[in-house]
């Protein structure tokens, strides 16, 4: 086994003529510390870069959805500007469609008719509970709904008539559930079905 010691040595035989050049004599120290001053300013300026790199791109995302919100502000104001060029009875329509009230009687006397006109007779009409909260001028309002359960008894091609002009009726009206059952009169169903009504409070 070699003397450690030799096997450097080869190495630093190789070295001590390049430290003897008049150019490493005179400007290695200057090289060494400017390489070294490189190597430590990379290192403490690349953690900077990252986070600049970091800010900007959530600056950008900023500026994005900044641009959204803008849009959308500039979108309900013309909606607002369109709904107030509007001729009285459409807004009277959708008025009637979408109260600013619960208005319970309006969605009674609706499903209570859609049941006269086609023929068929009510079983149930269930409201569920609800809160409601004193109305105030500077709030602005949100879409909230009434829930309820309506069963009818009456002829296939009536009950789908019925649910068909449903969608038309003067309350915006949504179904949920809807279930179909025989009676003991083979030519009568029992429609059930779930839904909501929809008013601004």
């Amino acid at each position: 086994m070699k003397d450690s010691s030799s096997l450097y040595s080869r190495y630093f035989i190789y070295i001590k003529p390049i430290t003897k050049l008049p150019i490493v004599k005179n400007y290695g120290s200057a090289i060494f510390t400017l390489v070294t001053i490189s190597i430590l300013i990379i290192f403490a300026i690349k953690p900077t870069v990252e986070t600049i790199l970091v800010l900007q791109k959530k600056l950008a995302d900023s500026e994005q959805v900044l641009q959204k919100v803008t849009d959308k502000a500039n979108n309900l104001s013309l909606a607002k500007n369109h709904y107030d060029n509007l001729d009285q009875g459409i807004k009277e329509k959708i008025s009637a469609t979408i109260p600013d009230s619960v208005n319970l009687k309006t969605v009674i006397q609706t499903l209570e008719q859609l049941a006269k006109t086609y023929e068929a007779s009510v079983s149930a009409l269930q409201v569920q509970p609800l809160v409601i909260d004193t109305k105030t001028d500077n709030k602005v309002k949100t879409l909230a709904e009434v829930s309820f359960i309506f069963n009818i008894e009456g002829q296939y091609r009536n009950l789908i008539a019925l649910l068909q002009n449903l969608k038309s009726s003067s309350r915006l009206i949504s179904v949920d559930n809807l279930s179909l059952s025989k009676t003991n009169d083979n030519n009568l169903l029992i429609m059930s079905l779930s839904g909501k009504a929809y008013y601004l409070k």
